[in-house]
C-alpha cells in the first residue's frame, strides 16, 4: 500500500512527480481496460467491486471537456461516499490495491495527461469481455439490454421540463420494467446490490433523476414527476 503523505513544495515548483494527494483518486474510480482483465479473473479485482457505465449513459469526458453519452459500455471500480471516491482508495493508506492497480492508474500522471487521454473509451472491458460465455447471466444480461435499452438521455436532458407527455409516460413504464427485471434476477439468482450494479448498472430512475425527473412511488410502482421542473 502507498501512504498519503502529500508533498510540501514551493507554490512556483514544476510538478513531475506524483505528489501523492489522492484527488485523483477521489474523482471516481477508473475504467478497466484490455490490459486489466486478469486481475477480474484471479478475483484481484471481484465484480462487486465494478459498476457498468451502459453505452448511451451521461459522463464528463475529458475530451471534450463536457457531459456527453459514452461512445461504448465501460466498467469502472465503484466509488463510495458522496463524492464517488474510488473504492480503493483509503485516506491513511492511499491505493488498497496500488500492487495490481489498473492500467488507467498506471498510466494517470495529473501533470501531464497525454497517456491517459489517449486510451478514453479505447480497448475497454465490457461485461461480456469479462464473464465467461457460458455464465448463466449472460443471456439475461443480453434480454435486460434488448428489453430495456437506454433512451437517449441527450436528448432528454436538452428538452428538461418540456418533455411531451407521451415520452413522460414511456420513460415511466421503462423505468418500471427495468426494476420488476431487476427484483426478479436478484430473486432467482440470489445477487446482491454490488453485483447487481456490474450485471446491470444502475437503475434507470437513477440516470433519470439529474435529468429533472423527481421520483416517488405508489402502489401501482415508481411515479416519475416531470411537471415539477416546469414550475
Amino acid at each position: 500500500m502507498n501512504p498519503v503523505l502529500s508533498e510540501t513544495l514551493p507554490a512556483d515548483t514544476p510538478q513531475t512527480s506524483c505528489r501523492k494527494c489522492g484527488n485523483c483518486c477521489r474523482q471516481g474510480g477508473p475504467s478497466l481496460h484490455d490490459a486489466d482483465l486478469g486481475l477480474v479473473r484471479t478475483g484481484k479485482i471481484p465484480i462487486s467491486s465494478l459498476i457498468a457505465i451502459r453505452k448511451g449513459e451521461l459522463t464528463e469526458n475529458p475530451l471534450v471537456r463536457g457531459v456527453h453519452p459514452v461512445g461504448v459500455e465501460l466498467v469502472k471500480i465503484v466509488g463510495t461516499g458522496r463524492e464517488w471516491d474510488c473504492c480503493y482508495y483509503d485516506v491513511k493508506w492511499g491505493c488498497t490495491i496500488y500492487e495490481y492497480r489498473p492500467l488507467a492508474c498506471v498510466l494517470l500522471k495529473c501533470w501531464d495527461t497525454g497517456e491517459i487521454l489517449d486510451i478514453v473509451e479505447k480497448e475497454t472491458l465490457s461485461r461480456l469481455d469479462i464473464l465467461d460465455s457460458k455464465h448463466p447471466l449472460v443471456p439475461v444480461i443480453q434480454e435486460h439490454e434488448r428489453i430495456f435499452p437506454l433512451p437517449d438521455l441527450m436528448e432528454i436532458r436538452g428538452n428538461r421540463g418540456r418533455l411531451s407527455y407521451q415520452l413522460e409516460k414511456e420513460l415511466e413504464k421503462l423505468v418500471r420494467g427495468d426494476l420488476r427485471f431487476r427484483t426478479r434476477v436478484i430473486r432467482d439468482f440470489d445477487l446482491k446490490l454490488s453485483e447487481e450494479l456490474f450485471y446491470f448498472g444502475r437503475p434507470l430512475f437513477q440516470l433519470l433523476q439529474p435529468l429533472g425527473a423527481f421520483v416517488t412511488e405508489s402502489s401501482s410502482g415508481i411515479i416519475l414527476n416531470w411537471q415539477a421542473v416546469r414550475r
